[in-house]
C-alpha cells in the first residue's frame, strides 16, 4: 500500500512539471531501463579488466627511481637547506 501512495505522490509532482521537463524525464528514464543490469555488469567487468592491464604495464616498467617517498624526503631536505640559506635558487 505505502508504494502505491508514493507512486501516486510521485505521478502528482511530476504532472506539475511543463512539456519539456515531463519529457526529458521520461526519456531519462527509458535510458535507463534500456541499460539494463548485464550492461552495467559488463562495463563493470571491463573497467576491473582495464585496471588490471594497467597494472600489469606500471609492473614491466619496474620500480620507480626515487621512490615516491625518497623524493619526498629528497624535497623536505632541500626546502629545508633553502630555509636555512645552505642554499639558494
Amino acid at each position: 500500500m505505502q508504494a502505491t501512495i508514493e507512486y501516486e505522490q510521485a505521478l502528482a509532482m511530476i504532472r506539475q512539471f511543463d512539456r519539456p521537463t515531463r519529457a526529458r524525464l521520461v526519456a531519462q528514464v527509458v535510458q535507463e531501463l534500456a541499460v539494463g543490469p548485464d550492461d552495467a555488469l559488463r562495463r563493470s567487468n571491463e573497467a576491473w579488466e582495464r585496471l588490471a592491464q594497467l597494472r600489469e604495464d606500471f609492473a614491466r616498467m619496474g620500480p620507480v627511481s626515487p621512490s615516491p617517498a625518497e623524493q619526498l624526503e629528497l624535497d623536505r631536505q632541500h626546502r629545508a637547506d633553502l630555509l636555512e640559506g645552505r642554499i639558494s635558487e
